[in-house]
């Protein structure tokens, strides 16, 4: 059996792991590769990451029982970055989880709120320059307490997108709207 596959079955929240097949690997890339074509391009980097790895294992979880305290803990740890970057490569929104930050950050004219905790630096924009989102990869910590790294040579895990969320609940038969996450697990033995 597969070591990893199977300690990633054995948490609570884990619905269904399984090795990606080439083809779901190729359909999940196109997925992505469509969001590239959007008004503020989407690039998921840790995808790459982890594809870039000898073998993928996607995965389902129950957001209910997940450990959010720990998903909160690897945004604060730079685990995982989700940014607003210039074609130049200057970092013009980001995803803040301090609350004091936060609070600092709502009364600064400069600074605009996409969501709760994602804010765009107004004065670092550079009118005509390309615009993009970024996600990296993570590691394990963002969804387990297990040492999964110590398990294999390397590790990357990667946040898909809203679509490939779909595309994944799609293959593990999930309703869209209910409270789950996915991911996308690289490694290396």
């Amino acid at each position: 059996m597969n070591e990893i596959l199977d300690a990633i079955k054995s948490e609570n929240h884990i619905i269904d792991a399984m090795i990606m097949t080439d083809d779901m690997k190729k359909r999940t890339l196109e997925i992505e590769m469509k969001r590239l074509d959007e008004l503020v391009p989407f690039i998921n980097q840790g995808l790459e990451e982890a594809f870039e790895e000898e073998e993928a294992i996607v995965l389902i979880m129950d957001n209910d029982l997940a450990d959010e305290e720990r998903v909160d803990r690897s945004y604060e740890d730079d685990n995982t970055s989700f940014t607003l970057r210039t074609e130049s490569g200057t970092i013009i929104g980001e995803t803040i989880t301090d609350p004091e930050e936060l609070e600092d950050l709502r009364n600064d004219p400069d600074v605009y709120f996409l969501s709760d905790n994602f804010v765009t630096y107004q004065n670092l924009a550079t009118p005509g320059e390309k615009q993009f989102f970024v996600i990296t990869a993570t590691n394990s910590d963002f969804f387990t307490s297990k040492d999964l790294e110590g398990m294999v040579k390397s590790l990357k895990v990667a946040i898909p997108s809203t679509e490939t969320d779909h595309y994944i609940r799609d293959i593990f038969g999930q309703d869209h709207d209910a409270k789950l996450g996915t991911l996308i697990v690289g490694y290396t033995l």
